[in-house]
């Protein structure tokens, strides 16, 4: 194989990887809640056997728990918000300044969700304190 060739299929073969590894990842999703949607009905059918009460259904047995609590959006802000600045540098080393402004789209939605994080932490310790007695 020559330069031309390898240069032609490095792009394909990232691209095969890349939707392989995404189907990989929706597939072992699908297989993980199949096999608790099917362990939960064995614990209930065991339950009717015996005639015991049936177990209660969780909450969150479908999916995950997509709640969005401070320290997960804290730590997403804290990671866009470096790569951002991290790309602008990058790219106003590699390009010039104009490009290098599309670096400050991953750190301004990172600068957002600090800022939702905070919200949200505020929030929550409003929601924990006990109302005044009158």
């Amino acid at each position: 194989m020559n330069e031309d060739q390898i240069a032609v299929l490095i792009p394909i073969v990232a691209i095969v990887f890349g939707v392989s590894a995404g189907m990989l990842g929706t597939w072992l999703s699908y297989r993980r809640k199949q096999q608790v949607l099917e362990q939960f009905h064995k614990e209930r059918m065991a339950a009717l056997d015996r005639g015991l009460p049936l177990p209660d259904v969780p909450g969150n047995l479908l999916g995950d728990n997509d709640v969005p609590t401070p320290a997960r959006v804290l730590r997403n802000g804290v990671m866009l918000t470096l790569i951002g600045v991290v790309l602008y540098f990058a790219l106003a080393q590699v390009a010039n300044s104009d490009v290098a402004l599309f670096g400050l789209i991953p750190a301004a939605i990172g600068v957002a969700n600090l800022l939702y994080a905070w919200m949200l932490a505020r929030r929550d310790k409003t929601d924990a304190a006990p109302p005044d007695s009158r």
